[in-house]
């Protein structure tokens, strides 16, 4: 029996063959692709954790991929390296150490792909370290290990700081942030933190998960006596710029700047009460921690 084929069915069987063929290379154009980052097709915790438990080798910044330094010098420009890591055919981790207070820890590590792309960590651990209390209201200050001040107006000035720093290689101390400074919470409200022990209460609540507001604020008017006895007045909220104008004028000061007594203090539920002396205000602060 003779068989017939017509061209219909060539033509038919011609763009069965073309479309399969056209399906079979892109499948293999796109796994190519994804492979093309080393293990970056899975799951990039699952990478972290292999670059973890693999033997690693520490190398210079320098040699890390482009992409990475574009990460360092943009999203991560708040953090300086402290130490690189190569797992081999894997990628990296990076140490890095922040004069950004506004994160939980000043440091933490971060991970990269063999070509560069930070990866997702989605480990809540290790994340945690890099969650923000709370942000900073700009602009605020720097006084830098010569005595000079570097005035951030803005995240993006984050910078400046690293680039200090590259200039003077040989200097190991890091920068003084200057009080008082303002923040937001993450419910909004804004607090005024007049020294580096409301910024560790605040931040010791961040971690135990607890209400970061302030116990109390001070009722102003208020005033302090600084280290060359001038003394400030605090009439309103915009006047603690004062308290770190003068800081800034004054690099070389170690003695932090004296309330003066008696203060009203304001808590949380609006109620009142007078404090006479240092003694008393210690006491209200560590009643907030009961």
């Amino acid at each position: 029996m003779k068989t017939t084929i017509s061209k219909e069915n060539i033509l038919k069987s011609s763009i069965l063959f073309f479309t399969v063929t056209a399906f079979i290379l892109s499948a293999l154009l796109f796994t190519s692709c994804s492979n093309s980052d080393g293990l970056e097709i899975s799951d990039d915790t699952a990478l972290i954790e292999k670059i973890e438990n693999s033997a690693k080798t520490t190398i210079d910044a320098s040699n890390l991929p482009s992409a990475t330094i574009s990460v360092l010098n943009g999203d991560l420009s708040d953090s300086f390296i402290e130490n690189v890591l190569l797992a081999e055919g894997l990628g990296y981790k990076v140490s890095v150490i922040t004069d950004n207070v506004e994160r939980e820890e000043i440091d933490s590590d971060v991970y990269f792909s063999i070509q560069g792309r930070q990866l997702n960590d989605k480990s809540e651990r290790r994340n945690k370290r890099r969650f923000k209390c709370f942000k900073f209201v700009f602009p605020i200050d720097f006084i830098m290990p010569d005595a000079t001040s570097i005035t951030l107006n803005s995240k993006d000035d984050w910078s400046l700081l690293k680039d200090w720093y590259a200039v003077n290689t040989d200097v190991k101390e890091r920068p003084e942030l200057v009080f008082p400074v303002d923040v937001t919470l993450e419910d909004g409200s804004v607090q005024t933190l007049i020294d580096l022990d409301e910024l560790k209460a605040i931040k010791d609540s961040c971690k135990k998960g607890k209400d970061k507001r302030k116990c109390f604020r001070l009722v102003l008017p208020v005033s302090f006596t600084m280290e060359d006895a001038s003394v400030i007045t605090v009439n309103e909220k915009a006047d603690f710029k004062l308290l770190r104008e003068w800081r800034k004028a004054n690099p070389d000061a170690t003695v932090k700047p004296a309330l003066n007594f008696p203060v009203t203090i304001e808590y949380k539920d609006g109620t009142t009460e007078t404090i006479a002396d240092e003694t008393e205000y210690v006491a209200a602060k560590e009643s907030c921690t009961d």
